[in-house]
């Protein structure tokens, strides 16, 4: 029984990792800022085919754990780069909610028609890394050594966000501005709002271009696949609560473990597991397990 769940659990790691980094990328922009941008699943999506390209094209198979850490960084600096450009281009000059909704839906579409236009719509798969890690024994089960690194990558990231949101001056002012509605209070005190925004925008996309690049070896890049990332980040923050860690990481493995189970024991509901979980969620907690009531 034990060796059963523990398979479960192993076997859900990849969606596990990819959706902690996506749902604290859709949630940070939500709380820091108080607003919702969907632009985080087009990112994922060129992270994706940008590193499978640039694995192929520089390293073909002769892969090397260093390139690869590389490809990586290169993935979150094409995220952050996207994310503070449309925050910069478009969404700043925008006043209303509704407009800011237009605007980032449009970003996402565009960023569809990028990849269409450079990758066309054929997937493509990249398995170097995948493969090149070899595998571990954990009590009796087999399981990748890229997914144990996909996690490690994951958690890693959530542990540093967390210190620096809760440890550092910087944080601090992440903190105040996501309290203060208008931010007026905030500002009144000192903190830059550009600059913050700006950070919390790179951040998210740092975070969603590596969950493309980490997932990417595994799943492919495939075109339309930034819709089943949108629908489980946004699933995962309502499980979890939107600006939690904790939350993020908790509702991951709820999500992933669920559809890993599913998928072997009831495969017909494989996809709607997510959203019978979030169901509840919102029935018995409306603001996630870990999540708090925030100004909107």
């Amino acid at each position: 029984m034990l060796s059963t769940c523990l398979r479960y659990v192993l076997n859900s790691l990849p969606v596990v990792s990819y959706v902690i980094l996506l749902s604290f990328s859709y949630s940070f922009i939500l709380y820091i800022c108080g607003r919702v941008s969907l632009t985080f699943a087009g990112i994922y999506l060129v992270g994706a085919y940008a590193t499978v390209s640039l694995g192929m094209a520089l390293m073909g198979n002769n892969m090397s754990f260093a390139g690869f850490i590389g490809i990586l960084l290169l993935a979150c600096l094409l995220g952050a780069a996207m994310l503070v450009a449309s925050y910069l281009c478009f969404e700043r000059f925008l006043k209303t909610d509704v407009h800011r909704m237009v605007a980032t839906s449009s970003l996402l579409v565009a960023s569809r028609g990028l990849v269409k236009v450079i990758w066309g719509t054929t997937p493509v798969t990249y398995s170097a890394p995948f493969l090149s890690m070899g595998v571990s024994e954990i009590a009796g089960n087999i399981v990748p050594n890229y997914y144990l690194f996909m996690l490690a990558v994951a958690l890693l990231l959530m542990l540093t966000l967390s210190y620096f949101l809760n440890r550092t001056c910087w944080g601090m002012r992440f903190r105040a501005s996501s309290l203060d509605g208008e931010r007026t209070m905030a500002q009144a005190c000192g903190v830059n709002q550009n600059v913050v925004t700006l950070m919390t925008f790179a951040i998210a996309g740092v975070l969603a271009g590596l969950a493309g690049g980490l997932y990417a070896p595994i799943a492919g890049a495939a075109y339309g696949s930034e819709g089943n990332a949108l629908l489980l980040a946004a699933l995962s923050v309502i499980i979890g609560g939107v600006g939690s860690i904790g939350g993020a990481v908790l509702a991951a493995f709820i999500v992933g473990i669920a559809r890993a189970v599913a998928a072997i024991k009831m495969p017909v509901l494989e996809l709607a597991v997510p959203f019978i979980i979030a169901s509840i969620t919102l029935m018995l907690r409306p603001f996630g397990i870990w999540g708090k009531e925030f100004r909107y």
